[in-house]
């Protein structure tokens, strides 16, 4: 890959852009930008070798603490950036800047976002282990990386040999893989499903009735069309004050149109109040009764 473009001169950006791939060397350089215009120091204390650092980010107008040991170059910051990314926040180059650090520490940076990472593994597939991988493979693992390698490079060879040659190869497969597991008889699904669980199931389970809920409105029988014209023919006929005819029906759901009379008396208009309230109070106790 090719170097980008540096902002400054500065050896520990032309580091990175040596180190980080084109994608995260971007967000490298913008925390490397924002570390020398935007920063303060706002206080500094030390305690067992570790260096507290609290420092102004202007942008963000917060105060971050910033945790350094000269011995191991390690760090750390409050704003977490490190930790969701793997990538040094601004606040800890700034500290590295002022320390007069040439290069990025291993502790501040993931292989994974490296040019180097794809390069180690296909190293690795090849059963080649380098020299930063020798304390974290053991050799169990660098037996496993080669046997990957030799099952690939024998199914490469078969392509394209006779049908027979690839049997011959699964049956000494299956063979070999007969000597490794033990004679176990077969787990029926109950089992597996235990092994899965981690846990025995219980054989008697007992499932109780559902408790019995009265909602409101509960108990009451639908009345289907039929039922409710029935009960409404057995009411008796009441006269109407709009239509003036002795009906099932009342001035409020009367099914002729308004009729219109001229001015009544005080009187007349308390009777007919009367008569109103005595027919809502009789629709009440047939609505009771109905229930």
């Amino acid at each position: 890959q090719s170097t980008p473009q540096l902002f400054s001169k500065s050896a520990l950006e032309s580091d990175g852009a040596r180190l980080f791939t084109h994608a995260i060397f971007e967000e490298f350089q913008e925390e490397y930008k924002c570390s020398t215009n935007t920063l303060t120091s706002r206080g500094f204390s030390e305690s067992n070798n570790v260096e507290l650092n609290t420092v102004k980010d202007a942008l963000r107008n917060r105060n971050f603490i910033v945790q350094y040991n000269p011995g191991t170059l390690e760090s750390s910051c409050t704003c977490k950036l490190f930790e969701r990314r793997d990538v040094p926040c601004r606040h800890i180059l700034w500290i590295y800047l002022g320390n007069g650090l040439d290069k990025i520490p291993e502790s501040s940076f993931a292989k994974r976002w490296t040019k180097d990472a794809l390069r180690d593994i296909k190293s690795n597939q090849k059963g080649c282990v380098g020299v930063g991988d020798v304390d974290i493979i053991d050799k169990k693992q660098i037996e496993m990386t080669k046997l990957w390698s030799e099952v690939h490079e024998t199914m490469g060879v078969l392509i394209g040999r006779e049908k027979e040659q690839v049997e011959d190869l699964c049956k000494l497969i299956k063979e070999f893989r007969e000597k490794l597991l033990p004679s176990v008889p077969p787990m029926t699904k109950h089992q597996e499903l235990e092994e899965l669980l981690g846990c025995a199931t219980n054989n008697e389970i007992t499932i109780l009735p559902p408790k019995i809920l009265k909602n409101k409105g509960s108990g009451k029988r639908m009345l289907s069309n039929k039922a409710k014209a029935v009960a409404c023919a057995s009411k008796p006929k009441r006269m109407c004050n709009n239509c003036k005819q002795m009906a099932h029906h009342d001035k409020r759901n009367c099914p002729n149109p308004f009729v219109e009379r001229p001015p009544q008396n005080v009187d007349d208009e308390e009777e007919e109040e009367e008569e109103e309230e005595e027919e809502e109070e009789e629709e009440n106790e047939d609505d009771e009764l109905e229930d």
